[in-house]
C-alpha cells in the first residue's frame, strides 16, 4: 500500500504489486536538469563546429572565379587616353646616352613636341605619358600657323626656360636651365644659344607616300625637317654637344606666344605627367619642350659586350616594343597616336650609331670627342617602333633588298675578320616572298641587320632596323639544317615585322592579327626560300600541337581585348593559338582571297590604326566562295569569343554512304563529360579516290551534330582535317579507324606527311580522355618503327611519348615503359641518330627520344663526351646540348651538378647560360632541386629571365615539379613578397608546380593553397587553375588509363621475353 507523509508524493511499495505506464510521462527534477545540461553543451558544441567549418577555407570552382579576367584590366581599368583633343604631329628627339660598363648607365633627353589642339573648349591641362623619367624643364609655345605654311626658311632663336613650380617637391619654383653631358669625362655644358632651324613645308622624301595624311588639316610634312648647314657655330661656348634638329620657336621678344606652366603632377602609379597652364589654350598648334634624364636599365635598353678581353666593344639599344615609349621621351598617349620621329644621337667617335631611319647628318662636336648624328624623319609611327643601337659596330657587308633600290647592310663587332653568312645571301629571297605574300612593295628607305653580342638572347625587330643573336646571324652555309632552319625563321619574322609593325599599337591583343600571321607564313615560305633545309609544313609540330596541348582544357581562356600592359608579353601564347585561326582562315577561304584581304588591310590602314573588326570586314569583302548562309565574321567569332577547341566524332553509316557528324569541346581535365560549346568549322575531308592537293568542304554550324551524304564506298577510309589546317581533332568509328590503319600499313606515303602527323596526335590525344584505348593506339602507328622516316609523325609521337613518360613517372611500370619506348625508336636512332653534323629535323628527335628513354647508346655517347669537358663546344652540336646537359643532370649527383654551376660562372653566351639552366630540372636528387629553388628565392645569383628559364623546365621533369610544388606552397608569401610585380617570375613559380599534382590529396592541397592565398596571387590565379586542370586530368588518368597501360606492357614484355 502506498504511505504518504507531508510534502512531495513519495511512491514505495512493499509488496509484488505491478504499477503500468498510463497516458503522458513523468520528468524529475534530476532528469530536468540533466536535459538542460545536455542541451547547453550541444548548443557549445554546435557553436564551435560552425566556427570552426567557417574557418575553413572555401573550395570556390575555379570557375566561378575571376580566372577568366586574371591579368586582365576590367573594361573600367582599360587605359583611357588621357589626351583625347591633342594630336601629336612630331617628335624631335636629342639624346645622349652616357654608358659605364661597370655601373649605372643612364641617358640626358630633350623632347621638342609638335602638336595640335582639336578641342572647340579650350583645355587648362596637358597630360603626358611618363615612367621612369626625372623631367627637369617643360616649356610651351604656341606656334605661327601661319608663319609655318610660308615656303620661306626661317630661322629664329630658341627662348628662355619657363621657370616651373614643382608641386611633388614643395612649392619653390626652382629655374631649370637647359644642360647636356659628355659621355667622355662626364663634364655638364651648355647648348649653344643661336641653334637655328631650317624647313619647308614642300620638302618630302622621295620614298614617302605621305597619302594618308592628305585628310589632316595640317599635313604632318610639314614637319619634315631638312638642313642646309654642314658646321656648328662654337664661338659662344668652349664645349659644345650641337644637336641640329633644334624646332621652331617663338620668336623671345613676342612674350604672348609664350604659355605659362604654373605646376605639374605626377602620377607614378598611372603613369602620368600633368601639365597645368597659366591660361586656356585654344584649337592651333603648339610646341612643348621638356628636358629630362634618366637611368638606363635592363627593361628599356639591352647593353651587352662582345668579349671578356677587356676591350671594352660593346653594344647598346632600346627594347621600347616591351617597355613602351614612355620609358625614354614623354609622349601623348602612346599606344594611341602615330607621329613623325626624329631622332638625333650623341656618341663617342669610335662608336657607331643606327636608328630606323637613314642618317642626313653628321657633326663633330667643338672638342672633336663627340659626334652628333641626325637621323631623318620617320613615316608616321607608334612611339614604341622608335628604335636606336649604339656601340662599337662596322659594316660588313652589303646588299639590296629585294628588287629595289634600298640598300640592306649587315653589321657585326668591330674588327672582327669576314665571316660566310648564310642569311646574306637569303634575304633577298625572304624579301621577294614576302612581298609576294602582302602584294605591297618593301615599305622603308632601308634596312640595317645587326649581330647582337653574345650576353643577348632575344632577336629584336623595329621598322629599318633588325637585331639577332650572335649564334644566327653567323650561321653559315655548313651549319647544321635545323640550326640554318631557325636562323632564316627568325629572319622571315623579322623582315616581316616591317610591313606590320605600325598597325600593332592600339590595342595591343588585337596585334594578334598581324603578329599571328608572322608566326604561320614564317614556317610556310621558309621552305619556298631554301628546299634543301627539307622542312614541309612544321608549323604543326613547331607550333600547333603544343598550343592545342595548352588550350585542351575546360578553362581555356578565349581571346579577350583588354590585356593587361603590365602583361602584354605572356600574349605570345594568345599569338602562337592566333596563327593556328589564321592557318585555319587560309584554307578556308583560299589563296587568292586570303592575300587580297591582307594587301587591301595593308593599305587601307596604312599610318593608322585597325582592329580585328576591320580585319574581319576586309576578309569578308573578299571571300567570294563561302557558301550561301555562312558568316566570315560569326566563323572567326565562334573561335575568338570562346576559349579551347572542338573534336569531332565521325560515325559513319556504311550501307547508305553517309555519316553523322558531331561536336564537341575537347577536355583533358573533363573527358566523361560533355561541354556544350559550338564551332563554326570548316570541315576537310578525302577519302582513297580523293586528292589531297584539294580536299572536299563542308562548313559545320555551332550546333551538335549534322548528317553528310556521298562520303565514300564501304571498302574507302575517310579522314578528315586534312593536313591538319583546322584547330580541331577527329575520332572515327572503329571500323573507319581500322581501314586507316591498314592503309598506312599498306603504304603509308600514301598520306602526306602533315596528314600522317594530326593522325598521330589524335589517336593519342583520344586515349588521353578515355575516347581510344592506349593498345589500339600503339597498334595504330605501329608502322612507324620500321617504315616512317618523316620528321612530322615522330615529331607528333615524341611530344606524347614525353607527356607518358611524365604520368607514368611514379607507377611500378614506368622502367617497363622506357625499355618499351627505347626499343620502339632503336631502329630509327642507328639510322639517323649519328649525322649530328648534318643536323636534320629527324636527327634532333631520335636523338631526343633515345635520350630522354634511356637508350644505352645515347647514354654511352653522353658519358663519353662529358669526361672531355673542354671539348663539348666542338664535340655537341649547339641545337642538341640541351638534351645532352638533361641526360647527364638525370644522373648527376654533387659532381655534376658543380660542374653545371662552373659552366655557368664561366661562360659569356647567355643562349648556352640559357641551356644550362634548363637542365638543372633535369636532377633527380631532392636537396639539389631544393637548393636550386632556395637559391631562386633568397639569392641574386639568378636575373629574373634566367629564373623563369629555370622554373619552366620544372613543370617537365616529374621530380622537379613535386619539389616545387611542396616548396612553392610552403614559401609562397615569401615568394609574393620578394617578387611583388614580377608577374613573369611569379607565374614561372605557380606553373612549376604543373606535372606535381597525383592524387587527390594533392588536389586539395592545391586547393587550400590556392583559397589561402587568393588575394596574394593576382596575376597568377589563371595559372594556378591550369595547374589544378592538369592535376584533375593526371589523376583520372591514372584512375582509368594506367590499367590499359599496365596490361598493354604486361603482353609486351612476354612478347619480347618469347624465343
Amino acid at each position: 500500500m502506498p504511505q504518504f507523509s507531508g510534502g512531495p508524493v513519495q511512491f514505495m511499495t512493499y509488496d509484488d504489486m505491478e504499477y503500468k505506464r498510463g497516458d503522458g510521462w513523468f520528468l524529475s527534477y534530476t532528469k530536468i536538469a540533466g536535459i538542460i545540461v545536455v542541451f547547453i553543451i550541444g548548443v557549445v558544441a554546435a557553436g564551435f563546429l560552425g566556427w570552426y567549418i567557417n574557418s575553413l577555407p572555401k573550395k570556390k570552382p575555379y570557375e566561378i572565379l575571376d580566372l577568366q579576367n586574371d591579368g586582365i584590366e576590367d573594361t573600367d581599368d582599360v587605359d583611357e587616353s588621357i589626351s583625347p583633343f591633342i594630336r601629336p604631329l612630331k617628335y624631335r628627339l636629342e639624346l645622349t646616352p652616357i654608358i659605364d660598363m661597370n655601373g649605372p648607365s643612364r641617358l640626358i633627353g630633350h623632347v621638342y613636341i609638335d602638336f595640335q589642339v582639336n578641342d572647340t573648349i579650350s583645355l587648362n591641362k596637358l597630360s603626358l605619358n611618363v615612367k621612369n623619367i626625372t623631367v627637369t624643364s617643360y616649356k610651351l609655345s604656341l606656334l605661327d600657323l601661319e608663319e609655318n605654311k610660308k615656303p620661306l626658311r626661317k630661322r629664329r632663336r630658341r627662348g628662355t626656360t619657363d621657370v616651373i613650380n614643382n608641386v611633388n617637391q614643395g612649392n619653390d619654383t626652382t629655374s631649370v636651365s637647359r644642360t647636356m653631358c659628355s659621355i667622355e669625362n662626364d663634364v655638364v655644358i651648355s647648348l649653344s644659344e643661336n641653334e637655328t632651324l631650317v624647313y619647308d613645308e614642300n620638302v618630302t622624301n622621295s620614298w614617302e607616300n605621305r597619302s594618308s595624311d592628305e585628310e589632316a588639316n595640317v599635313t604632318l610634312s610639314n614637319y619634315a625637317l631638312v638642313s642646309d648647314t654642314d658646321k656648328i657655330d662654337d664661338s659662344n661656348v668652349d664645349e659644345i654637344i650641337q644637336f641640329e634638329s633644334v624646332p621652331p620657336a617663338v620668336s623671345p621678344g613676342n612674350a604672348s606666344s609664350q604659355i605659362q606652366i604654373t605646376q605639374y603632377d605626377i602620377d607614378a602609379d598611372k603613369e602620368v605627367h600633368t601639365i597645368y597652364l597659366g591660361s586656356r589654350i585654344q584649337q592651333g598648334i603648339y610646341l612643348l619642350e621638356i628636358e629630362y634624364d634618366l637611368l638606363i636599365d635592363e627593361h628599356i635598353f639591352f647593353i651587352g659586350s662582345y668579349n671578356s678581353s677587356g676591350e671594352g666593344k660593346w653594344l647598346m639599344g632600346t627594347k621600347l616594343k616591351e617597355s613602351g615609349a614612355r620609358c625614354l621621351f614623354p609622349v601623348f598617349d602612346d599606344t594611341v597616336n602615330k607621329s613623325v620621329i626624329s631622332v638625333s644621337v650623341a656618341r663617342p667617335k669610335e662608336m657607331t650609331v643606327l636608328s630606323n631611319m637613314p642618317l642626313r647628318s653628321l657633326r663633330d662636336t667643338s672638342d672633336n670627342s663627340m659626334v652628333v648624328d641626325t637621323f631623318d624623319d620617320s613615316l608616321p609611327i607608334s612611339p614604341h617602333n622608335l628604335a636606336f643601337v649604339m656601340g662599337h659596330i662596322e659594316a660588313m657587308n652589303t646588299t639590296f633588298v629585294g628588287d629595289t633600290e634600298v640598300v640592306a647592310t649587315f653589321w657585326c663587332e668591330s674588327n672582327r675578320s669576314s665571316e660566310e653568312i648564310y642569311l646574306f645571301d637569303k634575304l633577298n629571297s625572304v624579301v621577294v616572298n614576302l612581298i609576294d605574300v602582302f602584294l605591297t612593295s618593301y615599305p622603308y628607305p632601308k634596312l640595317d641587320v645587326v649581330s647582337l653580342p653574345p650576353g643577348i638572347d632575344e632577336n629584336m625587330g623595329n621598322p629599318g632596323l633588325i637585331a639577332l643573336k650572335q649564334s644566327l646571324f653567323y650561321t653559315s652555309k655548313k651549319s647544321p639544317r635545323v640550326t640554318k632552319a631557325d636562323a632564316l625563321k627568325v629572319l622571315i619574322n623579322l623582315v616581316g615585322q616591317q610591313w606590320l609593325d605600325e598597325f600593332m599599337n592600339v590595342n595591343r591583343t588585337d596585334a594578334w592579327i598581324f603578329e599571328s600571321l608572322l608566326v604561320y607564313i614564317q614556317h610556310v615560305i621558309v621552305q619556298q626560300i631554301d628546299s634543301s633545309l627539307d622542312l614541309s609544313d612544321s608549323f604543326i609540330t613547331d607550333v600547333q600541337l603544343h598550343v592545342m596541348e595548352i588550350d585542351g582544357y575546360s578553362i581555356s581562356r578565349p581571346f579577350h581585348e583588354n590585356a593587361n600592359y603590365h602583361l602584354w608579353q605572356s600574349l605570345n601564347y594568345e599569338h602562337a593559338k592566333g596563327a593556328c585561326l589564321i592557318r585555319m582562315l587560309h584554307g578556308a577561304i583560299g589563296d587568292t582571297d586570303f592575300r587580297n584581304g591582307y594587301k587591301k588591310l595593308i593599305t587601307r590602314w596604312k599610318h593608322n590604326n585597325t582592329d580585328i573588326t576591320d580585319f574581319m570586314n576586309i576578309l569578308a569583302e573578299e571571300a567570294m566562295e563561302l557558301p550561301s548562309g555562312v558568316s566570315l565574321q560569326d566563323t572567326m567569332n565562334s573561335w575568338i569569343s570562346q576559349g579551347g577547341y572542338p573534336f569531332i566524332t565521325v560515325i559513319r553509316n556504311y550501307e547508305e554512304e553517309s555519316a553523322t557528324i558531331y561536336q564537341e569541346q575537347f577536355a583533358l581535365d573533363r573527358p566523361f563529360e560533355s561541354i556544350s560549346k559550338f564551332w563554326h568549322i570548316s570541315l576537310s575531308y578525302a577519302n582513297n579516290n580523293s586528292n589531297w592537293s584539294s580536299p572536299a568542304t563542308i562548313w559545320f554550324p555551332p550546333e551538335p551534330k549534322i548528317t553528310l551524304d556521298g562520303i565514300g564506298s564501304n571498302e574507302s577510309w575517310v579522314l578528315f582535317n586534312v593536313n591538319k589546317t583546322g584547330f580541331y581533332r577527329v575520332h572515327y568509328d572503329e571500323t573507319n579507324w581500322m581501314l586507316l590503319k591498314l592503309a598506312l600499313t599498306e603504304n603509308h606515303e600514301l598520306f602526306p606527311p602533315e596528314t600522317r602527323a594530326s593522325l598521330v596526335d589524335d589517336v593519342f590525344s583520344l586515349a588521353e580522355i578515355g575516347l581510344m584505348k592506349y593498345d589500339t593506339a600503339f597498334e595504330f602507328i605501329k608502322y612507324m618503327q620500321m617504315k616512317e622516316r618523316h620528321y612530322l609523325p615522330w615529331g607528333a609521337f615524341m611530344r606524347h611519348m614525353f607527356k607518358l613518360n611524365r604520368l607514368l613517372y611514379e607507377t611500378p611500370v614506368f622502367t617497363d615503359f622506357q625499355e618499351f619506348i627505347a626499343r620502339f625508336v632503336s631502329p630509327l636512332y642507328s639510322e639517323v641518330g649519328s649525322k649530328l653534323e648534318e643536323g636534320s629535323a629527324l636527327t634532333v628527335t631520335a636523338v631526343k627520344l633515345a635520350c630522354a628513354f634511356d637508350h644505352s647508346q645515347c647514354l654511352d655517347w653522353s658519358k663519353n663526351v662529358s669526361e672531355v669537358v673542354n671539348s663539348i663546344h666542338e664535340i655537341v652540336p649547339s641545337y642538341i646540348r640541351d638534351t645532352f646537359y638533361c641526360t647527364i643532370a638525370r644522373y648527376g649527383t654533387r659532381r655534376e651538378w658543380n660542374y653545371f654551376m662552373e659552366r655557368i660562372k664561366s661562360t659569356e653566351d647567355e643562349e648556352e647560360k640559357k641551356r644550362l639552366l634548363s637542365s638543372f630540372a633535369c636532377f633527380q636528387t631532392p636537396w639539389i632541386l631544393q637548393f636550386i629553388l632556395n637559391d631562386i628565392l633568397h639569392e641574386e645569383r639568378f636575373e629574373e629571365d634566367e629564373m623563369s628559364v629555370i622554373l619552366n623546365a620544372f613543370s617537365q621533369n616529374p621530380a622537379a615539379a613535386q619539389v616545387a610544388f611542396r616548396f612553392v606552397r610552403a614559401n609562397w608569401q615569401e615568394i609574393a613578397q620578394r617578387f611583388l610585380g614580377s608577374y613573369k617570375v611569379l607565374k614561372s613559380f605557380v606553373l612549376s608546380m604543373m606535372n606535381g599534382l597525383t592524387t587527390e590529396q594533392d588536389l586539395q592541397d592545391l586547393q587550400m593553397f590556392r583559397e589561402n592565398n587568393y588575394d596574394s596571387m593576382k596575376g597568377t590565379r589563371y595559372a594556378a587553375a591550369l595547374v589544378e586542370a592538369n592535376g584533375n586530368f593526371e589523376t583520372t588518368w591514372l584512375k582509368h588509363s594506367l590499367p590499359q597501360i599496365e596490361s598493354m606492357l604486361k603482353e609486351e614484355t612476354k612478347r619480347f621475353a618469347s624465343p
